[in-house]
């Protein structure tokens, strides 16, 4: 390692690090410690934007420490700066925090995600699509931009009044709706695998059969029944938008 390379990476573990890192020879503290604030401001403030119930709900001294430890020990993969949230997620799930809420790197998730569904890119060719089919039989199209996730904790009634310390599995389907906004639906856990189902490509009726198998179900032409009144709320919802048209499937 050259000199300069030696100053730059010195410099840089004093600006990410300071408690842990002093200044470069020749570097006044105090002179540095303008850009040290400067540039862990500018990404405090990114982060608390991104993940408002995690900030809401951690007092401050927590919340900075987080963020500090964050900034201090994650090397980030991406120079985009609002790729910063991700790399915040990222960082969480490979990190120990004994002392942090149980449910902290879920609700991180479930904050960050509603980013890249908005983001997405993912038009909707509507001529393979027939919004009038039938859809028990027909081939489902989904909501290209949605995400099936299951969590331990009922991460979306998290706030300052609410924070659970025993796990409650909770099913939520995120989808972009027509608005370009993200909508949340609670899913139990017979509805989520029929969503599982359909994103393979099969019909809800094989998807519906499958699952009276799997729960022992005693009647299948009722849980026939009540699938497709739960289809076209789907449809309602703007999580299924229709069937494939004979001609595309």
């Amino acid at each position: 390692m050259n000199p300069t390379e030696a100053y730059q990476r010195a410099f840089a573990a004093h600006l990410r690090d300071p408690a842990a890192n002093p200044p470069p020879a020749g570097v006044d503290a105090a002179r540095v410690g303008v850009y040290v604030e400067l540039l862990f401001n500018n990404v405090e403030d990114f982060l608390s934007n991104c993940f408002p119930v995690i900030r809401s709900i951690l007092d401050d001294d927590v919340w900075n420490a987080l963020v500090r430890q964050f900034y201090a020990e994650h090397a980030c993969t991406t120079p985009y700066f609002r790729e910063i949230s991700a790399e915040f997620v990222q960082w969480l799930t490979s990190t120990s925090l004994s002392d942090r809420p149980p449910f902290l790197l879920e609700l991180a998730h479930y904050e960050w995600v509603e980013i890249p569904l908005t983001l997405a890119d993912a038009p909707i060719n509507w001529q393979q699509i027939n919004p009038n089919g039938d859809l028990l039989d027909g081939i489902p199209v989904l909501n290209p931009v949605m995400l099936l996730q299951s969590y331990q904790y009922p991460v979306h009634r998290i706030n300052t009044a609410y924070q659970p310390h025993t796990p409650e599995p909770t099913h939520l389907l995120l989808i972009r709706n027509p608005e370009n906004k993200i909508d949340f639906i609670v899913l139990n856990a017979i509805t989520a695998r029929l969503l599982q189902s359909l994103q393979e490509g099969i019909s809800a009726r094989q998807a519906l059969t499958r699952i009276a198998g799997e729960i022992q179900h005693p009647n299948t032409e009722q849980l026939l029944e009540f699938g497709l009144t739960l289809l076209h709320q789907f449809q309602q919802q703007h999580v299924l938008l229709g069937v494939m048209n004979p001609s595309t499937a």
